[in-house]
């Protein structure tokens, strides 16, 4: 596959297209985003097999470098000792309204990408019982298909967006 960079303004899922220079450019290392996040998720039942580069094991788990990335430079594969396994990408952003601007644009984006056939679910997410940004989150109805999650974390000491493809058990570890 021929990979090169393209500007990205992006969320944690870096599917949006555009320039707005105060977000910063992101880049990422595919000719089609949206090929490349339902590529992704269909390797799901493998656990991300054929994406999975160098990786670093500690006690729990394992986390690989991504070999095809949706964010240059901030996607990764965990893999656990119980057989599961996540793709994420995490992006950290200078403030709230960037991250919320971010958030956005990636939802839309996700939205077109993974087609009718996915349904979503927005939720406040909550750290320690007070409100500590959002999510939205994508399910589809066939059998073996991962969850697929865009959140936006807001808390005190940082603001990041973050996509998570894998089991809806470890979504939020």
């Amino acid at each position: 596959m021929k990979r090169t960079r393209l500007p990205i303004i992006a969320l944690a899922s870096s599917l949006v297209l555009a320039g707005c220079s105060n977000l910063g450019n992101l880049t990422s290392v595919t000719d089609d985003p949206c090929q490349t996040l339902q590529s992704v998720v269909a390797d799901y039942s493998s656990g991300f097999e054929s994406y999975r580069g160098s990786g670093s094991s500690y006690r729990l788990v394992t986390i690989y470098r991504a070999k095809e990335e949706l964010v240059r430079g901030h996607c990764e594969i965990w893999a656990w000792g119980d057989k599961e396994s996540a793709y994420t990408c995490t992006v950290g952003t200078p403030n709230r309204e960037v991250s919320q601007i971010r958030f956005a644009q990636a939802e839309e984006k996700m939205t077109r990408c993974l087609g009718t056939a996915w349904s979503t679910e927005t939720a406040i997410r909550e750290r320690d019982g007070k409100p500590a940004g959002e999510v939205v989150r994508f399910r589809n109805s066939g059998g073996n298909s991962p969850i697929v999650s865009l959140h936006r974390v807001d808390d005190s000491n940082r603001q990041s967006v973050y996509l998570y493809i894998g089991s809806a058990g470890r979504e939020t570890e």
